[in-house]
């Protein structure tokens, strides 16, 4: 539809101008800018040029845009600028806080397995344990045992007793698989031994194949932090343990019961969803929680696994994995390391971005400059990108933000949400992993991160930290939600959608780079990849 002024009133209105010139560069500029830029750009550009020559100038504005023809919004967007980073070459990408080093690397000592000793209350000499410390890189002294799912009913009990541990430190008993790695454990079923310096926690719990956990902890109430039952002492005392897990539980789940000196803890139930995930275990024995820390003292002796009794009366031989070294801890929270790297991980050639990104409260990015863009514009990004690692509770965010805002701010965002980024989040509770979903903040701070469609109530997709190469895209549009915008991303051909509050889109945001950002908030570190990147760098007018 058009929409015509009579040709008097609009000059009537342009003769009330003080020249003629003026409303020839209004003209020529309207004219441009109709053609190169989008609707809000065009009124604001407007608006400055009606204010510098007074009102009258006004009424002429608005009679210009009167005599334009009705256009759909979106005929009215300015093509943006894309721009290609295959990273062949070190690309001229801005870093802030994102490669950090401690002043000295951390020791790591592993020194355990099979002892003469007498510690953990056994009749003879004989037992296994010794020093086991929290690191990335995984130790283990173990049973070889024939494959057992979580179909499958577990036993297990024996005596144990930590004789020293210093704070953050921890280890775990069970079952696990021989290429279970990371932690959350894959593949593990198993009680953990927490150390808070000269005292413990003990926490049982299990991890799926695909990452997926749960737990619980042998004290009263939801928090250790909380509860009014007191830690163990790491003074010696010699404790007896029985671990079971039942896969014939309520509902068709599994349930792992927990057992200390007589008391038993609440059971554990083992969701059907995380038994059809499954878990195969072909280890029985020690290992390392898989994160930087401390190391505890630990003994065990009489272990029965399945009914077969170990009383180490002599030397069993089980399998010794990275049990007897000392070495510096590459890994340490939280000490950023990311950036341009020449590996090739996410499948193209050598370079790409990446490398390890703890979730921590101060900031830290990597991204690549662009003009200033805001939710008034069209962005789209896509690439490829492998994840290779993930502790729990840890994730990050790749897409938009302003590296103003990201430098200045200093609110944990458990507090405060940080401002100003249109992004895909990969992060998620432990007992899931880490989802792959849309997430935007705005100026004022708020903002969306739904795990599920708010409409339908179907999950985000789910992304493993086992090294394959994805495909992923975001894209955002302006005028879709009836002029809300909304953003879509994919992950190899799965896609989902999240369309803004309309309250925060008129809030606005603005962002000045494309690239990795941490999520500001304690936790772990990731270690993720990207590469042939393809993005947003502006408008066609800018």
């Amino acid at each position: 539809m058009t929409v015509v002024v009579g040709r008097r009133a609009w000059r009537a209105n342009a003769r009330e101008l003080s020249t003629r010139t003026t409303i020839e560069l209004t003209w020529a500029m309207l004219m441009k800018q109709f053609h190169t830029s989008g609707l809000a750009r065009l009124m604001n550009q407007l608006c400055r040029r009606a204010r510098r020559f007074g009102p009258r100038c006004i009424a002429a504005v608005l009679g210009l845009l009167i005599l334009l023809p009705a256009t759909p919004t979106s005929s009215w967007a300015a093509e943006p600028t894309v721009q290609q980073f295959p990273f062949r070459v070190r690309p001229n990408w801005d870093g802030f806080r994102n490669r950090l080093h401690p002043e000295k690397l951390p020791k790591v000592r592993q020194n355990f397995g099979y002892r003469d000793s007498n510690l953990a209350g056994g009749k003879r000499s004989g037992e296994i344990g010794g020093f086991i410390q929290r690191a990335t890189t995984t130790a283990s002294y173990a049973k070889a045992i024939p494959t057992v799912t979580l179909n499958d009913p577990l036993s297990a009990s024996g005596t144990f007793a930590v004789t020293a541990d210093e704070g953050s430190s921890g280890m775990l008993i069970g079952w696990f698989h021989e290429r279970s790695r990371g932690w959350r454990t894959p593949n593990s079923l198993a009680f953990r031994v927490d150390g808070n310096g000269g005292k413990y926690w003990l926490f049982y719990e299990y991890g799926t194949r695909n990452w997926s956990t749960g737990g619980a902890g042998a004290y009263e109430g939801l928090r250790y932090q909380t509860t009014k039952t007191k830690p163990f002492p790491a003074d010696g005392t010699v404790h007896h343990w029985e671990l079971t897990y039942d896969p014939n539980g309520p509902d068709e789940e599994g349930v792992i019961t927990f057992t200390v000196d007589g008391r038993t803890w609440n059971p554990l139930p083992v969701p059907l969803r995380h038994k059809k995930d499954g878990a195969e275990f072909n280890r029985f024995g020690l290992f390392n929680q898989q994160v930087a820390g401390g190391g505890l003292e630990i003994y065990m002796d009489d272990i029965t696994v399945n009914g077969q009794r170990y009383g180490f009366d002599s030397n069993p031989d089980w399998q010794a994995v990275g049990n007897a070294v000392e070495f510096e801890e590459r890994i340490v929270r939280p000490y950023h390391n990311f950036g341009f790297s020449p590996t090739s991980h996410a499948g193209g050639e050598s370079g790409e971005i990446g490398g390890i990104i703890f979730r921590d409260e101060k900031p830290s990015y990597y991204g690549a400059p662009v003009a200033e863009l805001s939710l008034d514009d069209r962005l789209a990004a896509s690439g490829k990108l492998a994840f290779l690692a993930a502790g729990s509770d840890s994730g990050v965010l790749l897409g938009f933000f302003n590296s103003r805002f990201k430098r200045a701010n200093a609110i944990p965002d458990h507090k405060q949400k940080q401002p100003d980024y249109l992004a895909i989040m990969i992060e998620g509770p432990s007992r899931v992993g880490h989802y792959f979903r849309a997430a935007y903040v705005s100026t004022n701070r708020e903002g969306a991160a739904p795990t599920e469609d708010p409409l339908t109530g179907e999950p985000r997709p789910v992304i493993k930290p086992d090294g394959r190469s994805h495909n992923w895209s975001l894209d955002y549009s302006p005028t879709a939600a009836k002029g809300a915008g909304r953003i879509t991303v994919t992950l190899d051909g799965e896609t989902h959608s999240l369309d803004l509050q309309p309250a925060h889109r008129q809030a606005g945001a603005t962002f000045d780079r494309f690239g990795l950002f941490n999520i500001q908030a304690g936790g772990h570190h990731i270690q993720l990849y990207v590469d042939d990147v393809s993005l947003t760098t502006g408008n066609g007018d800018r």
